[in-house]
């Protein structure tokens, strides 16, 4: 399955304010990064965000949100992958971004 490119624009507008975002090829998908960082990404028609551990817990329960799974594998709890449906509005994907935003803001600079 390709990359979702509508999702991936999309994400790609979110973060055109941002300093220092860099697009590479990882996990099947386009993860951007940020200040050297892996901040959050598109994997087929799902977005992938970075988040804090403590957050997880409440954050998957939303709709939509899945642990990422890789290989088989459940990633940690700093990783949830988002269905494209419940992205339908800016509102809503901006949500999830700013969350991986308030993590990855965190760590120090790569």
């Amino acid at each position: 399955m390709a990359i979702d490119e509508e999702l991936r624009g999309r994400v790609r507008e979110q973060l055109k304010s941002l300093r220092k975002i860099e697009e590479k090829s990882m996990f099947g998908g386009i993860c951007f990064m940020w200040r050297g960082n892996l901040l959050c990404g598109v994997s087929h028609d799902t977005l992938l965000v970075r988040i804090a551990k403590e957050d997880f817990d409440d954050y998957i329960r939303e709709k939509g949100a899945k642990p990422m799974v890789m290989s088989g594998r459940r990633s940690g709890k700093n990783w949830i992958r988002v269905d494209k449906a419940v992205l339908d509005r800016d509102a809503a994907l901006q949500k999830w971004i700013d969350r991986a935003r308030e993590f990855v803001s965190t760590l120090p600079a790569k």
